[in-house]
């Protein structure tokens, strides 16, 4: 028995094509529940002729952030067993039954691996921005923190870590798996690529999320050591390139060797989300994903210490994990 819940706002574009392949599922959640954050583009009105139209979905409007939804989600459910989809997300047939499978086993904490909702009008910038921001298959052989796209736990595990955080705006789902993963719940990582996710369409909006991503993490106190090693990397490189430029040319081989390590993996995300695009479409996007991963991070740069300001003056009701 479980329960799906989604919070959503002005998915319209989005919400046929997640519901298509929710009820497409082999195995079907007893109960749909949505919730809209307050949508203005038609999305509630959708909702709610699609739960006139099937029993098991149950819509409800809750403005706040997407902590408050999930948690009146779960709270609204009727099972202890809770799977958390998302609706800009596509998810595979089997994704319900896999996660129902591990619940009869035990598990209480249950994440799958997602990948890229690739369409064939996808435009070349939306590629690049996919290969910047989501993962290779190969990606998920290390243990990760679950998103909140697709991932699935008891009540029990909910309540213990006091639920999702209502005082984080965003990023509130890796804060959220710290706070179970120091329960020591039975967890279980499903490494296949189960959902798949819409990457932004346009630089502005990658730009936007990544800055708010990471000003959530300076909201809540994570990962000092990868962001500090974020502004060491590209201040050593500009330090390089002053030293190539005024004292030796060679310098520039070990910013080339650096650079390549560092965007080795991006590369192969572009080479693994586009293998059946034309030569000459793979070729120049080679060239040019190492200045979207550059402009990303800029991003990332600009959003943490605001996040960190923001929590220090008091904007942010900080809670420490």
């Amino acid at each position: 028995m479980v329960s799906l819940i989604t919070t959503l706002i002005n998915e319209k574009n989005n919400f046929d094509g997640w519901i298509k392949s929710i009820l497409s599922q082999t195995i079907q959640p007893d109960e749909i529940i949505i919730v809209d954050g307050g949508s203005t583009d038609g999305t509630w009105e959708n909702l709610q002729q699609y739960a006139a139209n099937n029993d098991k979905i149950k819509v409800f409007q809750f403005k706040g952030n997407i902590s408050s939804g999930r948690n009146y989600a779960v709270e609204k459910a009727a099972n202890e067993n809770i799977a958390v989809a998302d609706a800009g997300c596509s998810y595979r047939p089997n994704w319900l039954e896999k996660i129902s499978q591990l619940f009869e086993q035990g598990y209480d904490f249950i994440g799958t691996a997602f990948g890229p909702w690739l369409k064939p009008e996808d435009t070349f910038i939306k590629r690049l921005i996919f290969s910047a921001s989501t993962p290779a298959k190969d990606e998920f052989k290390k243990n990760w923190l679950f998103s909140s796209r697709s991932v699935a736990f008891t009540k029990d595990v909910w309540r213990r870590a006091g639920k999702y955080p209502e005082w984080l705006p965003i990023c509130e789902d890796i804060f959220y798996d710290l706070r179970i993963l120091k329960n020591k719940p039975k967890v279980f990582y499903i490494r296949e690529p189960l959902a798949f996710w819409e990457a932004r369409d346009n630089l502005k909006k990658f730009f936007l999320q990544l800055f708010r991503y990471t000003r959530g993490d300076g909201h809540a106190n994570l990962w000092f050591k990868r962001q500090l090693i974020r502004y060491v990397v590209y201040s050593g490189s500009i330090i390089i390139l002053l030293l190539s430029y005024f004292s030796n040319p060679y310098w520039l081989l070990l910013l080339v060797v650096g650079m390549f390590f560092y965007i080795k993996k991006f590369w192969h995300r572009w080479l693994e989300f586009n293998h059946d695009r034309g030569v000459v479409f793979v070729i120049v996007g080679l060239f040019l994903v190492p200045l979207v991963v550059a402009y990303g991070d800029l991003a990332k740069m600009c959003g943490w210490p605001t996040g960190v300001y923001q929590r220090k003056i008091g904007k942010i009701k900080y809670e420490k994990l």
